[in-house]
């Protein structure tokens, strides 16, 4: 238990939306997670690490922003 006395150490930015963490319970195809496991793997990162980053990359990127890009480079080819 803390002693009354002790300041805390948790900072504002410790409390910013990116540090925040919440569990989740979610059912995926098994294939899906051994694909992200072996990925995972040769990068020595952990699955739901790779997971975090690709959805972030989908969210910053999205479909139709994907679709545009390709489009551009199927009529300069």
């Amino acid at each position: 238990m803390r002693k009354a006395k002790e300041k805390s150490t948790l900072k504002e930015k410790d409390l910013s939306p990116e540090n925040i963490r919440m569990r989740i319970s979610m059912m995926m195809p098994l294939d899906l997670i051994d694909t992200y496991k072996a990925e995972a793997e040769k990068l020595g990162i952990g699955y739901q690490t790779l997971m975090q980053i690709k959805l972030r990359e989908a969210i910053g990127n999205p479909l139709e922003k994907r679709i545009e890009a390709l489009e551009k480079k199927l009529k300069r080819a």
